[in-house]
């Protein structure tokens, strides 16, 4: 009994820390205006997590999940295995309109080098690129790609994804959603093209 209430009291300060971090942003939130707002007390807060960042880091992979399940509910509507790549595509997109992605890309930037925080920021991208890696196994399985270095691709389509997200700020959300389409389909000419000369 006490770890559900434990774990609901956790969930109700992310949600509330979500809120204050969106509203001040990373760095202008302070673990005082966190006990404020979420009406924990500093014990409580640092009982759950170590420190503002591991809470931001934990709220980050929160979201993450959520995004990552969201997907797994879309993935069924679509077919094959090209639908299903532009679909991810299109939900990393839908994406860029949540306002934590915003803080999220302050925190990365105002963060030190520090191979402890590194190593939690990847192993939160490893949860994407998992996905990334069944949709292409999926389209080895039916022969239509090559198999051959597929955890390689994966990488590969991932940080396409990963890259056309730098023009977030440059273009509208219809305008990013044609280029990530355009990104996934000269990657789908050079995988199928790869597989038509084996």
């Amino acid at each position: 009994m006490a770890t559900e209430k434990a774990q609901r009291k956790r969930d109700l300060i992310l949600e509330k820390a979500k809120m204050l971090f969106i509203q001040r942003g990373y760095a202008a939130t302070s673990m005082d205006e966190l006990v404020k707002f979420t009406g924990a007390s500093k014990g409580s807060i640092y009982y759950h997590f170590d420190s503002k960042e591991d809470l931001f880091i934990q709220l980050l992979a929160k979201q993450n999940q959520e995004w990552m399940e969201a997907w797994h509910e879309k993935k069924a509507k679509y077919g094959s295995f090209e639908e299903k790549l532009y679909g991810i595509a299109d939900h990393m997109v839908d994406d860029f309109q949540n306002p934590l992605t915003k803080v999220a890309e302050e925190f990365y930037i105002n963060q030190p080098n520090d191979n402890t925080l590194l190593n939690k920021l990847l192993a939160i991208l490893q949860g994407p690129r998992a996905l990334y890696l069944e949709i292409l196994e999926e389209g080895a399985d039916q022969g239509i790609i090559s198999p051959e270095d597929i955890e390689e691709v994966s990488v590969i389509f991932g940080s396409l994804l990963d890259g056309l997200s730098t023009t977030f700020y440059e273009r509208s959300q219809e305008e990013l959603r044609m280029l990530y389409r355009k990104g996934v389909s000269i990657f789908l000419q050079g995988v199928m093209t790869g597989r038509a000369e084996d």
